[in-house]
């Protein structure tokens, strides 16, 4: 009967076990996590990349009204610089969905919760950088509209631009821009902590 009780406590011990590593997740979970972590990473980059090329963008055709020069802003330059612009967006809101969809199939696998925790503060991030690109699309339309006036009349209008700087929508612009960028910085700390590139 002991013999019986023993036998029975150590097959109830294993089958504990089993579920808890099956809980935790295996090697196999870890890897594609870590693997969908780096992705998803990868498109983040990507975003940042068209950001800056929209921001470098936005300097020269700036500097391009304000030296009196509506080459860029009119005609046939106008209408491909426009569409050059509306390419830019369209690439920051597809990496932004990309890279959502990789940090979700993060949080659909057996344990890795410490990836888990890095993708669920990526997500809250990707709100926020959604929500920020709705007003960018909104301000560079505003933009491109005042810049375009301008050149077509030869009066460049310091005080028009200005306006948009004072705007709803670069106000929203600026302070989501942070907000992502806080969580951004939670996730890569959350990363180092854990140690989830090794």
């Amino acid at each position: 009967m002991k013999k019986a009780v023993v036998i029975l406590l150590v097959a109830v011990l294993s089958l504990a076990m089993l579920v808890f590593l099956g809980g935790c997740g295996g090697d196999a979970d870890k890897e594609e996590a870590q693997s969908l972590m780096n992705s998803g990473d990868n498109y983040m980059s990507e975003m940042k990349l068209s950001t800056e090329e929209l921001q470098s963008m936005q300097a020269d055709l700036t500097a391009a009204a304000m030296g009196g020069d509506p080459s860029a802003l009119t005609g046939e330059a106008g209408d491909a610089m426009q569409a050059q612009v509306e390419d830019i967006l369209n690439s920051m809101e597809s990496s932004l969905e990309s890279a959502q969809a990789e940090y979700e199939k993060i949080l659909e696998l057996e344990g890795v919760q410490d990836y888990k925790d890095y993708a669920t503060k990526m997500l809250e991030a990707i709100d926020i950088y959604t929500e920020q690109l709705g007003y960018t699309r909104t301000l560079i339309g505003m933009l491109v509209e005042s810049l375009t006036s301008m050149a077509a009349s030869g009066n460049f209008d310091l005080n028009n631009l200005m306006a948009l700087m004072e705007s709803e929508e670069f106000t929203k612009i600026e302070e989501l821009g942070t907000q992502g960028d806080e969580l951004v910085e939670e996730a890569e700390q959350i990363k180092i902590d854990k140690k989830l590139e090794s």
